[in-house]
């Protein structure tokens, strides 16, 4: 099964617009084939892709597109992005509301000793989430329209004439809609994260004073750049579309280790004792890939301890992760620094050399001159680079890299030239981002 940052539903077409544009915008949307009445598109909007689902309108539209999806890919996380009504005296229109519990708002069971919006058999409310209330806390985008609170679901519009009711039943309800509550009872009964990101577009009985009416294309707009940034928040993000933080060596030599016993067939082998550092790993996989993937770690390098003379290609290598990407529904490409990495990634770790990572992983080098890329060791290069910026920092001077080179004549023990810092690192930026990873 295919993996999602996340699935994202929206009743309207309206509520879809704003995803379906941020995609286009990069032509990175594919629309799928369903079985029904809904569309269904792969959005690039994060590593895994998104997986956005039109439903329709109505709990039982939006409950079966969402059946149809959880059934396609596996995720942590579920939303649904769109408009609802405002129903506390204290909504305005325009703002944000996200559920921190749903309810069924005209379920009435009350004569067989349920409570009211109770539906039999289930709880009297379903739990938002709590990923997503962690991520609130520093979310920066529209963080001033936002309010957390109950939101109710039906199948019959609140309106003037009703909604004195419906406030004396939920007096702490902040909205309304059609579709919330019974994508939070699937999600509950799947064990998967489920968030609703609603824009208020109505209010249901306005005060005289309050504006009742924003256009649903506004109010869509502002859900989904709201939900947007909490999925880049979710994926590891400390804001929106930031440059990712390079990978660690262990990563690499993970990689490598995965490459070969994917090439080799192997089973995945007991992973208790690896001493390798995987957590970068978690930057685009869940929990349970990661240690499925911590296994082929462990094979692979019980392989190479075996066979010191084998070897994989860098051909080979982009090939095996071509296909891994493709099964994991994780997107690389320029720009993207997504696990497994490239061999032009690892290499520039290896001083642009495949031999050299391989000789780093235990295997024998490749017959042929003899390379000086191994001339300096991880540690030479930080220290290069941690001397030089000490140097500039005591001058209050600012780190470059024409002010390195210049530093480096200077120097009476022999260090990495710069442009060998630079493909050590992969940019310069990272060789200063370096200093700070250490502390």
């Amino acid at each position: 099964m295919r993996t999602a940052a996340a699935i994202i539903l929206t009743a309207m077409p309206e509520e879809a617009a704003p995803f379906l544009e941020k995609a286009g915008e990069n032509q990175r949307v594919g629309e799928l084939n369903t079985p029904s009445t809904f569309k269904a598109w792969f959005l690039d909007l994060a590593s895994p892709r998104v997986l956005l689902v039109q439903t329709g309108i109505g709990q039982t539209a939006a409950a079966s597109a969402l059946t149809w999806a959880l059934g396609q890919v596996s995720t942590q996380d579920v939303f649904i992005s769109g408009t609802a009504g405002g129903l506390h005296t204290t909504i305005n229109v325009g703002d944000i509301v996200i559920g921190s519990e749903y309810r069924y708002g005209m379920a009435d069971a009350t004569a067989f000793g349920y409570e009211f919006g109770q539906v039999p058999g289930q709880p009297p409310a379903f739990e938002g989430s709590s990923r997503v209330a962690e991520v609130l806390e520093i979310l920066e985008v529209n963080k001033d329209r936002i309010r957390q609170g109950l939101m109710l679901s039906s199948d019959s519009f609140v309106t003037a004439k009703n909604v004195d009711a419906v406030r004396e039943a939920f007096p702490e309800a902040l909205s309304t809609d059609m579709e919330s509550t019974p994508l939070a009872q699937i999600c509950q009964a799947y064990g998967t994260s489920f968030t609703a990101v609603r824009a208020i577009s109505d209010l249901c009985g306005p005060a005289a004073d309050q504006d009742f009416h924003m256009e649903v294309d506004k109010a869509a707009a502002l859900a989904a750049e709201t939900t947007t940034a909490i999925i880049s928040l979710l994926r590891g993000g400390s804001k929106p579309d930031r440059r990712r933080r390079q990978f660690g060596l262990d990563a690499l030599y993970a990689a490598l280790y995965t490459m070969i016993a994917v090439n080799k067939e192997l089973e995945p082998a007991d992973a208790t004792g690896l001493d390798l550092d995987l957590s970068d790993l978690s930057r685009d996989l869940y929990e349970e890939q990661v240690t499925g993937f911590a296994g082929l770690v462990a094979a692979g390098k019980e392989y190479v301890a075996a066979h010191p003379d084998s070897r994989i290609t860098s051909q080979r290598y982009d090939a095996l992760r071509a296909e891994i990407l493709k099964d994991l529904n994780l997107t690389g490409g320029r720009g993207r620094q997504t696990w497994p990495p490239t061999s032009q990634t690892i290499m520039k770790r290896f001083d642009g050399y495949w031999n050299n990572a391989m000789t780093a992983i235990g295997l024998k080098g490749a017959s042929g001159r003899r390379r000086g890329g191994l001339r300096y060791s991880d540690e030479d290069y930080r220290e290069a680079i941690r001397l030089y910026h000490q140097a500039v920092s005591e001058q209050r001077k600012h780190p470059s890299y024409s002010g390195y080179q210049t530093w480096l004549s200077t120097q009476d023990k022999t260090y990495p030239s710069g442009a060998s810092i630079r493909q050590h690192f992969g940019t310069w930026a990272d060789a200063i981002l370096s200093l700070y990873e250490e502390n």
